[in-house]
């Protein structure tokens, strides 16, 4: 098993147990909470209260549990028990703290929030399940991780709420993060999965290549991001989402610095 700390996160045990069982469920979408729980020759009930939050996990448990996860006992000693909260929300827009948007940072938590405003939408893991095509699994703990972020809300009658509004990742320099190239390429691959799959008619796929001034870019990347919002404000004007779409734009470099001869340095 590779290190999961090696991933410059800084999430609980919990968490760690998450990432595992989704691991696992990614090479096998048959396996289970209850497979996971006899791995790790624990109780599947106290296992899935684990899993859930509502069972705390002691010192002892979490080095009985990390030592049948493989990790070694200095790795289990530096695996923090709490986690960061969500920071104020600044200009309409809530800026999620590195340690949460790791958490979330597969594609499928967005989508599932954005599903919530489809017409016609289910709270059942099943029905978010069959609709996203991914396991019961993946929407069990995704779920979790979005109410303890504070992004989603279960109330008495099991109604799935929208709690997060509208949010921004704006992680750059040094805190680009493995979970901000994790996103963005899980966005990218499942663009060339539509391109392939999805009629011309329900996507659009376009590009354009031109020769720029490098110190246009940033004003050009505030630009996009003006864009993006725009056309997310235009989308949502409409009523009765039926659908849940990505948008994907990319704007970078294919040729050599023509100055020095050098390729350009690209950042991940």
């Amino acid at each position: 098993m590779k290190d999961i700390l090696n991933l410059n996160r800084k999430q609980d045990f919990r968490a760690i147990l998450q990432e595992e069982l989704l691991r696992r469920c990614r090479k096998n979408p048959h396996y289970s909470v209850r497979a996971f729980a006899k791995s790790l020759n624990v109780v599947p009930s106290a296992l899935n209260e684990i899993l859930k939050g509502t069972r705390p996990v002691s010192e002892k448990m979490k080095t009985r549990l990390g030592l049948a996860m493989g990790l070694s006992l200095e790795t289990i000693s530096k695996i923090p028990h709490n986690k960061q909260k969500l920071k104020t929300p600044v200009a309409g827009f809530n800026q999620i703290t590195l340690d949460t948007y790791a958490i979330v940072s597969d594609w499928y938590h967005y989508a599932i929030l954005e599903l919530i405003r489809v017409k016609d939408f289910k709270s059942e893991v099943a029905w978010v399940a069959r609709t996203l095509s991914i396991t019961r699994s993946e929407v069990r703990i995704a779920v979790e991780r979005l109410r303890q972020a504070g992004m989603l809300e279960i109330t008495s009658d099991g109604k799935w709420i929208d709690t997060a509004g509208q949010f921004a990742t704006n992680i750059s320099g040094e805190l680009t993060s493995a979970a901000s190239r994790k996103l963005q390429k899980q966005i990218l691959e499942k663009s060339i999965c539509a391109l392939e799959e999805v009629p011309v008619e329900k996507r659009n796929h376009t590009s354009m290549t031109m020769a720029i001034n490098p110190e246009a870019l940033e004003e050009a990347k505030e630009m996009i991001t003006k864009f993006r919002r725009e056309l997310c404000a235009f989308l949502e004007s409409y009523p009765d989402p039926t659908h849940v779409y990505n948008l994907a734009i990319s704007l970078y470099p294919i040729s050599q610095n023509t100055n020095s001869g050098e390729p350009n340095e690209l950042s991940h």
